[in-house]
């Protein structure tokens, strides 16, 4: 990623910190039925791992940016690692569930509060001009990891039991915490924010009631108390909101919402959140509590879903910007519903193969929607309040992912009363079942918001018919403006050659501009627009060549560079450029070519057939490369020689 070995050992520091915590947010869920047995505790306690490490994060969110501006980068990473790493130790040898539930809300507070920051420091760290391939590999680790984590966490539970997975977690965490006590060091000077205590306790406290009174409703003795936490939590929720209405510099700017397709958006990616967070709680403690599988099953069970479901992900990113939002999101919940009454059909008896294709079916479907959906909505906003869009989807994300394993467990535990002269299994199987039908009633809800109110931009009108008559029926003059005269010698050769027989030494310039390992960028722009060419292939000392600049690669370097990011649990990370054209520009000038030219090069020999090199140009999306033989430049090959060998045969 174009970094010296001290910078690669701080990334590598960071994005190990980013894959625990990421890892820690997935790696329980096969162990939930393990810890219920061990602990004696109940399924609606226990969800509270991970409801609660949800409910932490969407309180810690908000506090994100202040936290940033009032530590330095390495006080703050350091301290949050410190804290995930005594969570983690906490949960090893938690002799209750009081002092295992703590553990998850260290570790919680930590990703809260340090995922954010990491992010930006990477991106601070890593060259510009490399930003591209570092986003790729981060939203690698970060989707691998949650994919893998249930299989590998069913294997251990199985094998181990519950408590090896917090002691591997801890020994990696202070293995981390060790290195970057060694090697980070403080990158970035960030803006202080100001700290509005009323809207911190406003939402905590709402959040908090809100939350509790959801996830108790089914087994609390005394519903009185719970619906008024319940309402409580509703109120104080809301005067939070209109708190941030009133505020000159609010924490969270709420008033996006009024931008119609970001609600939108909004309450289809909650209801989603809802859907995929609680099913994937429900779903291990049904394929072991009640099917009898173990964990190590239904982990494998979960991980096919998560690793289509991001391959999709990235297609229907794709396909939105050819097709539109409606082409994708519909075809992806018409393929989410397939999956959701597969879901309803599951018996006490289902196979586990088939409760891995519905998963799959159910989860990939989900995927392939969300994301032209979540992109439809962010496109509706001013790139001036993305970053407010980004705080308040982390925290929607977050409260619906408490939201969802809080309702779903609760709504599994009226197993008893629906089937109250069943065996224990069959009235589990009762509440399962019905927590599969609300999920699905959700999911429901969801894809009629979708059919309704989800529709793409109207296309511009069409042009008056005159000045479609002046573009498509052009003058003689016009049409014919940009023949190029055949006066190199290589066209007389190329005119006496069929097609078919053309080779790269045909159509090639032999006299190709190029730069050494010295130059510095200066030069090469320089050379670019005296030349008008595409690119310059770099050389060394013995006229070998080394790498390419392109005149893209100075686009992308001087265009501001908004980076965007989406999670295994769908939280949107946007990073946006605020440096000013002029300092960009300067930094470049005096950049050594090798920090921008592509090492990788795409090259040719002269003998290669023509038709070879014009299918590498096609594949590679390259307008140019060199000709070399034995490594050394001979010449270079660009679409521009291509049709002007085929015209020279005409």
């Amino acid at each position: 990623m174009g970094l010296a070995r001290n910078d690669l050992v701080i990334v590598s520091v960071l994005l190990a910190g980013t894959l625990l915590a990421v890892l820690n947010q997935t790696l329980l869920s096969p162990a939930l039925p393990a810890i219920m047995s061990g602990l004696q505790v109940d399924a609606t306690t226990v969800q509270w791992l991970t409801s609660g490490y949800s409910l932490v994060e969407a309180v810690v969110i908000p506090l994100a940016a202040f936290l940033i501006g009032r530590f330095t980068t390495r006080q703050l990473f350091i301290t949050g690692l410190s804290l995930f790493t005594a969570g983690s130790f906490l949960a090893a040898i938690a002799p209750h569930f009081s002092v295992l539930l703590l553990g998850r809300v260290l570790q919680a507070a930590c990703t809260g509060m340090v995922m954010p920051m990491v992010m930006t420091v990477i991106l601070l760290v890593i060259p510009r001009e490399k930003r591209g391939q570092a986003m790729g590999v981060i939203g690698l680790i970060i989707g691998f990891a949650p994919a893998v984590g249930p299989s590998v966490a069913g294997m251990l539970v199985d094998s181990v039991g519950w408590r090896a997975l917090f002691v591997i977690v801890t020994v990696l965490s202070v293995f981390v915490l060790l290195l970057a006590i060694r090697v980070l060091r403080n990158y970035g000077s960030f803006e202080r924010s100001k700290f509005d205590v009323v809207s911190v306790l406003l939402s905590s406290v709402g959040l908090v009631c809100l939350l509790y009174g959801l996830s108790t409703f089914s087994s609390s003795d005394n519903l009185l108390v719970t619906g008024l936490l319940v309402a409580v939590g509703l109120v104080v929720t809301g005067l939070y909101v209109r708190r941030q209405f009133t505020l000159p510099e609010p924490m969270l700017k709420i008033d996006i919402l009024k931008t119609r397709k970001y609600a939108i958006t909004v309450s289809i990616v909650v209801l989603i959140q809802v859907s995929l967070v609680g099913v994937g709680v429900i779903t291990p403690l049904y394929i072991q509590g009640v099917c009898g599988y173990s964990a190590t099953a239904s982990g494998v069970a979960m991980l096919p879903g998560a690793l289509i479901g991001a391959a999709l992900g990235l297609v229907a990113g794709r396909l939105f910007d050819r097709c539109g939002v409606r082409r994708v999101a519909i075809p992806g919940f018409v393929v989410t519903m397939l999956g959701a009454a597969g879901l309803v059909l599951l018996g006490m008896d289902s196979d586990i193969v088939v409760i891995t294709v519905v998963y799959t079916v159910l989860t990939a479907g989900l995927q392939f929607a969300m994301t032209p959906i979540n992109t439809w909505g962010l496109n509706s906003l001013d790139n001036g309040v993305l970053q407010h869009a980004q705080g308040l989807s982390n925290t929607l994300n977050q409260v619906a992912a408490s939201f969802g394993t809080a309702l779903l467990v609760s709504v599994s535990a009226f197993g008893p009363a629906v089937a109250p002269a069943a065996e224990p299994q069959a009235q589990a199987f009762a509440g399962y079942h019905l927590a599969f039908c609300t999920t699905a009633s959700l999911l429901a809800v969801a894809f009629v918001v979708v059919i309704f109110f989800v529709r793409g931009d109207k296309k511009r009108a069409a042009a008056p018919a005159a000045d479609q008559a002046a573009v498509s029926e052009p003058t003689w003059e016009t049409a014919h403006v940009g023949h190029v005269k055949s006066t190199a010698a290589w066209r007389d050769a190329a005119a006496q050659v069929d097609y078919k027989d053309l080779e790269v030494r045909h159509a090639m310039t032999t006299d190709p501009a190029y730069v050494t390992v010295e130059a510095s960028m200066r030069d090469v722009v320089r050379l670019l627009a005296a030349t008008e060419t595409s690119g310059v292939p770099v050389v060394d000392e013995s006229h070998r060549v080394v790498g390419f600049v392109s005149d893209g690669d100075v686009a992308s370097y001087l265009g501001r560079n908004e980076s965007s990011l989406f999670d295994a649990a769908l939280n949107l990370y946007r990073f946006a450029d605020d440096d000013e054209p002029q300092l960009r520009l300067a930094r470049m000038l005096d950049l050594n070519v090798m920090d921008m030219a592509a090492r990788h090069v795409v090259a040719v020999e002269p003998g290669d057939s023509l038709d070879e090199a014009c299918h590498m140009l096609a594949a590679k999306r390259i307008k140019k490369m060199p000709v070399v033989e034995n490594g050394v430049l001979v010449g270079s090959l660009s679409r521009r020689n291509i049709v002007q060998a085929v015209a020279a045969g005409l």
